[in-house]
């Protein structure tokens, strides 16, 4: 009896007519980012970002803070040599001025990001507190600017 099931069951499966699964979402129900490399970089960067902010505030953990800034750091260093995605599609003759911007930004953020290793040194978490907003504005108008908007 069990034989009679097995066709049936297999007529039933290539008769399926169930869609593909939707495309896999990120951390926070978005798309993820294209396999660019610098999209890639970006999601090591944006996970260590996100444990760090929810630590940021808690001394004890400064150690675990430091390694994350370094983490940031390094793949911010990365980041630096490689160029947005939407940088193809500026005409020819802007893209140079483009990339410059972004590589500013990029180095402004690096900039914050020393001072916040500091504070977490310093065992300054009021300050590295504070850091961590100025960094979330200058990473918000960056992607503004740099990377492709959500769909």
């Amino acid at each position: 009896a069990a034989t009679l099931f097995f066709p049936t069951a297999a007529l039933l499966r290539a008769d399926d007519t169930t869609p593909p699964p939707p495309p896999h979402k990120g951390h926070m129900g978005k798309d993820e980012e294209p396999d660019t490399e610098l999209g890639k970089v970006m999601e090591k960067v944006n996970h260590a970002w996100r444990q760090l902010r929810k630590q940021s505030a808690d001394p004890a953990k400064n150690a675990s803070s430091l390694e994350l800034v370094a983490t940031i750091n390094e793949q911010t260093e990365k980041a630096l040599t490689l160029q947005p995605d939407m940088t193809k599609d500026k005409p020819e003759a802007d893209r140079a001025k483009y990339v410059e911007g972004y590589q500013a930004k990029m180095k402004e953020f690096r900039e914050k990001l020393a001072k916040l290793s500091d504070a977490f040194k310093a065992n300054d978490n009021t300050t590295a507190v504070a850091l961590i907003k100025e960094l979330t504005g200058i990473e918000r108008s960056g992607h503004k600017e740099y990377k492709r908007p959500d769909e």
